[in-house]
């Protein structure tokens, strides 16, 4: 069914023209907005896609697009941020927040690259959580990253701490604060460890957009 745009008229006069699309009239819902740019980044949408800018909202079934020369930051609609590097392509697959903009669930796929996540606290328990091709790692409010390709994944965590988990084996770990693991496909994940200065400095420096 094509989309439906019907105009709806509020107190005072003022009109709003909303859009309906799908059979199920299944509406996009907003995830946040772009809010730190460098280089070439693109949102890809039902198919099109489209160079990012300041201010660039993104919705959930949307996939950021950070080629090799760029870096992009979101502010989620919880007030999340999650900062992308270079080389990384991200799905945002369900972002949701409750009528006081308390987090209720948060979903992201991560094809390849790395990410940032400064996850806002909720007064609730409700989740965050990235998934890639061989596991998941799933917080509640902490600053971390999270590494993918089609082969392996690593989680390096500032604050908090993140439980992974193995597709494979169903395994978790749980990862502490100035702690990192590593998982490789089919396997279970590595034990954390203590990571260094330098491999914060490494992370932080590949995901910092001025």
């Amino acid at each position: 069914m094509p989309a439906r745009i019907f105009l709806l008229k509020l107190r005072g006069g003022l009109a709003v023209a909303v859009l309906l699309v799908s059979a199920g009239f299944a509406v996009a819902a907003p995830a946040g907005t772009v809010v730190g740019l460098f280089g070439s980044c693109f949102v890809e949408n039902q198919g099109g896609r489209s160079a990012a800018k300041i201010g660039h909202l993104v919705q959930v079934g949307d996939t950021v697009d950070v080629p090799a020369d760029g870096k992009l930051k979101l502010r989620m609609n919880d007030g999340s941020v999650v900062s992308v590097a270079a080389g990384t392509r991200m799905t945002i697959a369900a972002y949701s927040v409750d009528g006081t903009g308390q987090r209720q669930d948060a979903h992201l796929s991560l094809g390849q690259g790395l990410l940032r996540a400064v996850v806002a606290p909720v007064e609730r328990p409700a989740s965050f959580e990235v998934d890639t091709a061989v596991g998941a790692a799933a917080v509640r409010s902490t600053d971390w990253f999270v590494e993918a390709s089609a082969t392996a994944m690593q989680v390096g965590v500032l604050t908090g701490s993140v439980e992974m988990m193995s597709n494979a084996t169903k395994r978790r770990e749980t990862i502490p604060a100035r702690w990192g693991a590593r998982l490789e496909a089919g396997r279970d994940p590595v034990p954390p460890r203590v990571w260094s200065s330098a491999e914060f400095d490494a992370v932080i420096a590949r995901t910092d957009v001025k």
